[in-house]
């Protein structure tokens, strides 16, 4: 495997767009033969305006387009698209990213427009290419933050293979539907590159390299318009101004005072991501109530921080601390438990991330597992715990984690080394890698079969 990876590391993003090609097929075949709708046909709106339109054409290439959208457009994919199609109704609808829908509806409009795409379902179009060019677009860019974080060689196969990890993914078809999954990702990977960029090698602060915090913040902040989870990378910023505020308790500078405010516009920026929207819902509901036919504002709109994001979350989808915790959702816990241990493992394991070949990155590694681990919390103690297999794919401490493991046991097996620890190491490895590939492979054929989990 790692002679592989050598001759791979001559052309990284030829052979890692080529693992993803192989893997979004694979996928998609699963997803294409995979057994009828299940028990919720919310999507046959969608087939049949596929078949009223292909009966008119009678087109073999529509009927593909049909079959594909059909299959991928499943859960609150039928939620991102039908509100990319019309906007923002129903207050539930504001659960849904606003940054990913408006994306939907800017491709849907642009393919209709030059005439590559115009049905009835473009929106849905638009949703999977948008994915497939996140997804792929992501994993070069994670590729580009472990070389930034572990230079040389080394870091090199390191980073190769944490971003052929994030192709297999357990979020598996979440990655190629109209989700925002994959447009997480990819924003939030930029937005960490950019933040290793920002930290010169010297430790010295400079202009150029305080310049690349604001321009992250503005990439945290557009993830955060489409996952709202994204508002935990400024945790990033935070712990960035406090080691600032520290330092200057011995002197200030005028670099330092630079980089304080550089970090605290990234950090505006990346609040912005999230109060905008709300900004948005507020004046349709709280404000503007008269003219969208009700009698009176909402009452989330007389809370002290009234969010809309917050209520919809308590009010429709029973979210709230400890309110999963009940017999019935067991099994959830328990197809969950795999993703939320590697998560908190592999944050821990940044603590001790500064021997060999990861010496020197490991505040920048530590910094990047925070908002991780507390995600991982947040989904253990208040959310629908399953979605962690699927949020988990725009984290990449983790990915460097299990790519560090191997890199270790290979390392060991070339020197003849069978110690314990490094055969734990390995089991370690390798089962991750394994539950990572079924999982995503079952998953992806419930998902198309329109059948739990989600």
């Amino acid at each position: 495997m790692m002679g592989s990876i050598r001759i791979s590391l001559n052309r990284p993003y030829k052979s890692l767009l080529a693992v993803l090609v192989f893997w979004k097929t694979l996928l998609l075949l699963l997803a294409i033969f995979s057994p009828g709708p299940g028990y919720d046909t919310s999507t046959t709106l969608g087939w049949l305006n596929c078949n009223a339109t292909n009966a008119d054409r009678d087109e073999p290439f529509l009927a593909i387009l049909c079959l594909i959208s059909t299959k991928l457009t499943r859960w609150d994919a039928i939620y991102f698209t039908e509100v990319a199609r019309r906007g923002y109704v129903f207050e539930q609808e504001w659960a849904w990213g606003l940054g990913f829908t408006k994306l939907i509806n800017f491709v849907a409009n642009a393919l209709q427009q030059t005439g590559a795409v115009d049905y009835a379902f473009k929106e849905n179009i638009a949703g999977i290419v948008i994915a497939h060019t996140a997804h792929g677009l992501a994993v070069l860019v994670l590729y580009c933050l472990g070389c930034a974080i572990i230079p040389g060689r080394q870091g090199r196969m390191l980073a190769f293979i944490a971003a052929c990890l994030h192709i297999f993914s357990p979020a598996g078809l979440f990655l190629s539907a109209p989700y925002g999954e994959s447009t997480y990702a990819l924003l939030s990977f930029t937005a960490s590159f950019l933040f290793v960029q920002s930290f010169s090698l010297s430790g010295a602060s400079t202009a150029l390299k305080d310049a690349f915090l604001p321009l992250a913040g503005i990439m945290y902040g557009l993830a955060t318009t489409v996952r709202s989870n994204g508002l935990l990378n400024g945790v990033l910023f935070l712990e960035e101004a406090i080691r600032l505020l520290y330092s200057m308790t011995r002197g200030v500078t005028f670099a330092k005072s630079r980089r304080l405010l550089a970090v605290g516009i990234a950090g505006v920026c990346t609040a912005l991501g999230f109060i905008m929207p709300q900004y948005i819902a507020y004046q349709d509901f709280c404000v503007n109530y008269p003219y969208t036919h009700d009698d009176e504002p909402r009452v989330w709109c007389r809370r002290t921080l009234p969010s809309i994001y917050s209520f919809v979350q308590e009010h429709y989808w029973n979210n709230g601390f400890l309110r999963y915790w009940t017999l019935s959702n067991i099994p959830l816990f328990a197809l969950a438990s795999p993703m939320l241990a590697i998560m908190t493992y592999s944050a821990f394991w940044t603590v001790d991330a500064e021997s060999g070949r990861l010496a020197g990155s490991g505040r920048l590694l530590r910094s990047l597992a925070a908002p991780q681990l507390i995600l991982t919390i947040l989904t253990f103690a208040n959310h629908h715990v399953q979605i962690i297999t699927r949020m988990s794919s725009g984290y990449p401490v983790w990915y460097f984690w299990i790519a560090d493991l191997l890199m270790k046991e290979y390392s060991m097996v070339r020197l003849g080394k069978k110690e314990v620890g490094v055969q734990k190491q390995r089991s370690y490895a390798s089962l991750t890698i394994t539950y990572m590939i079924v999982y995503a492979a079952v998953q992806g054929v419930l998902f198309a079969s329109f059948l739990p989990p989600a």
